[in-house]
């Protein structure tokens, strides 16, 4: 992993793993950012309570009929949610495809964190 040389930045791990003494474990760096990203992606938009508009509002379309169109609308509302709550990185490419099979989107995101110019990549699945 590399290292950040201008920031240092850290949350909790997003799997709420426990460390020896019983705290959970912090993740730093550009875990701390991939987490963040996944609460973009994962949190259905109007479900924190004190912060309404936080996330990526696709919920409307997870039960549209899976295709291209479908797939685009939800690239676009991904990527606006993650544009608009995480200004540490800058998106170079989102591939999103949709596995009719499975009922789900496969989903690559590609970024670099904008004060070191790390390129990183994440895949995660949205689900129907």
């Amino acid at each position: 992993m590399s290292t950040l040389s201008t920031a240092v930045w850290s949350d909790i791990d997003i799997e709420l793993t426990r460390q020896n003494d019983g705290d959970i474990t912090r993740d730093t760096e550009i875990n701390a950012i991939k987490n963040s990203l996944a609460n973009i992606i994962n949190t259905l938009q109007g479900s924190r309570r004190m912060l309404q508009p936080f996330a990526s509002d696709v919920q409307g379309l997870l039960f549209e009929p899976i295709d291209a169109m479908t797939a685009r609308s939800l690239a676009e509302k991904l990527l606006e949610g993650i544009l608009y709550w995480e200004d540490r990185v800058s998106i170079t490419n989102f591939d999103i495809e949709p596995k009719y099979d499975m009922n789900q989107y496969e989903c690559r995101l590609n970024f670099t964190i904008k004060p070191s110019n790390i390129v990183e990549t994440v895949k995660f699945i949205i689900n129907r």
